[in-house]
C-alpha cells in the first residue's frame, strides 16, 4: 500500500456524563493538524463521567511527531484550541492516542466509534478487502486496542467481528457514501480512573504513489466515546444499543 499527502486532524471533544464526543479530522489537502475542543456537561442516572483525551506531541530528530511527556494530556475544554502540527509526508509517524477514561467513581461500560470518511478519494482502493466493503483500518492506524490479537467471526448476531476476551470491534461499511464505521466495545466494565487507548499511531506508508495518496484527499476520522452505567445492563453491547440507539444501530 502507498501514501503521500498532507494530513490534518481536527479534534472536537465534548464531555457528557453519559458519553463524550470528539471529532478527529484528517485532511490531505491542508498542510497542518489542528485540535478543536468543546465541552457540554449533563446529568444522567448512575453519575457516569468519561473523558476523551489525546497526548501532546513534539517532533523528534527524524521529523516524526512523538508523544511529549513534559506536556499534559489534551482534554476537551470550553475554549477552542488549535494546535499546528506542521506538514505531513510519506513514511512519517504521527503519535495520536485517543484515550477514553472513566473519570467517575463508578465502574462503567465504555465504547467508542471511529468513522473514516473518503472525502474526495476512495479508501477502498488502498485499504479495502476483496469481497467486502470494509477497510483494513490497520493500514493507517495502529497501537492500543488495534495491536491486540483477535479472532474474526460472528458476535452478537453480527458478522466479520474482530474480538478477544477484552474488546470487540464491529465494522459497518457504507462504501457507496464513502463512510466506514468501527465500533469498539470494551467487554468488561472499566473501573473509575482507568483508561482505554484506541490506537496511538497514524502512519502514512512510504511506498504509496501519488495516485494512492489521492485516495486520502479530504479523509476524515471521527472519534466518538461513550460511557454507560453498569447497573441492570448485562453487557457493553446491550448498554450501548439501549442507551444510544441512534449511534449503535446495526439493523
Amino acid at each position: 500500500m502507498n501514501t503521500k499527502k498532507i494530513v490534518k486532524f481536527n479534534i472536537y471533544m465534548s464531555f457528557i456524563l453519559l458519553g463524550v464526543l470528539v471529532l478527529m479530522l484528517v485532511t490531505a489537502t491542508l498542510a497542518y493538524f489542528s485540535d478543536y475542543k468543546q465541552v457540554t456537561n449533563t446529568m444522567t442516572a448512575g453519575n457516569v463521567e468519561i473523558a476523551l483525551s489525546e497526548s501532546a506531541v513534539k517532533p523528534d530528530g527524524n521529523g516524526n511527531l512523538v508523544a511529549d511527556p513534559s506536556a499534559a494530556r489534551i482534554f476537551g475544554t470550553a475554549d477552542m484550541t488549535v494546535n499546528d502540527y506542521g506538514k505531513i509526508y510519506p513514511s512519517q509517524s504521527i503519535f495520536k492516542d485517543p484515550t477514553v477514561t472513566n473519570t467517575g467513581a463508578e465502574p462503567a461500560w465504555i465504547a467508542a466509534k471511529v468513522t473514516l470518511t473518503d472525502g474526495q478519494g476512495d479508501l477502498t482502493k488502498v485499504m479495502g478487502y476483496d469481497g467486502f466493503e470494509g477497510l483494513d483500518i490497520e493500514v493507517l492506524l495502529s497501537g492500543g486496542l488495534l495491536d491486540e490479537k483477535v479472532h474474526v467471526g460472528k458476535w452478537n448476531g453480527l458478522d466479520h467481528v474482530c474480538y478477544n476476551d477484552r474488546y470487540a470491534m464491529v465494522q459497518v461499511p457504507n462504501a457507496h457514501d464513502g463512510e466506514f464505521s468501527f465500533y469498539f466495545f470494551m467487554l468488561n466494565p472499566i473501573q473509575g480512573g482507568n483508561s482505554v487507548i484506541l490506537f496511538d499511531n497514524f502512519y502514512v506508508p512510504d511506498e504509496w504513489n501519488n495516485a494512492e495518496m489521492q485516495q486520502l484527499k479530504e479523509l476524515k476520522i471521527n472519534v466518538e466515546a461513550f460511557g454507560v452505567q453498569i447497573n441492570n445492563l448485562e453487557s457493553c453491547f446491550v448498554a450501548m444499543t439501549d442507551a444510544f440507539p441512534t449511534y449503535f444501530d446495526f439493523n
